[in-house]
């Protein structure tokens, strides 16, 4: 992976205390952590959270904790590439972009789109952002904000 594309990643480094919320509700907490593997050839992602009492029972039937994601990139494109896998034994491939602003994640399956834009604070300790659902890609439902909080180092 070229210095460049190893430079876009970096923001993402470190601890987080991680947020779900669905219309404001408070679902999920937990703490993602992202740390370089393979000599800084690629991140790994990995997130564990507890659901909140009294959310709907879907989220606690479909809970994916833990999760733990491999990011690598494309030296010939400068696209990053996430591949997914959860505890409901869940592996997806994840498109991913990321700037000094903006992280987005974004998968293009038939039947189940996905897609996620977080934008990074002013000083880089907050990433605020929601993943969508479309089941054609054209028609997009918000499913959950998800929002990351740099853990004090």
């Amino acid at each position: 992976m070229s210095d460049e594309l190893i430079r876009k990643l970096t923001p993402l480094a470190g601890g987080w205390t991680t947020e779900a919320l669905v219309g404001g509700r408070f679902m999920a907490r937990g703490v993602t952590q992202f740390a370089w593997v393979a000599g800084s050839q690629f991140m790994m992602q990995r997130v564990d959270a507890e659901i909140a009492k009294n959310v709907p029972r879907e989220w606690v039937e479909n809970s994916p904790f833990p999760v733990t994601s491999i990011i690598g990139a494309d030296d010939s494109t400068g696209l990053f590439t996430m591949l997914y896998t959860d505890a409901r034994h869940v592996h997806r491939v994840v498109n991913m972009a990321i700037d000094d602003r903006v992280w987005k994640l974004w998968r293009d399956a038939p039947g189940f789109f996905q897609r996620y834009a977080g934008t990074f604070s002013a000083d880089g300790k907050k990433i605020t952002g929601a993943w969508e659902r479309s089941s054609d890609g054209t028609n997009w439902a918000r499913d959950f904000e998800l929002i990351y909080t740099r853990l004090r180092t």
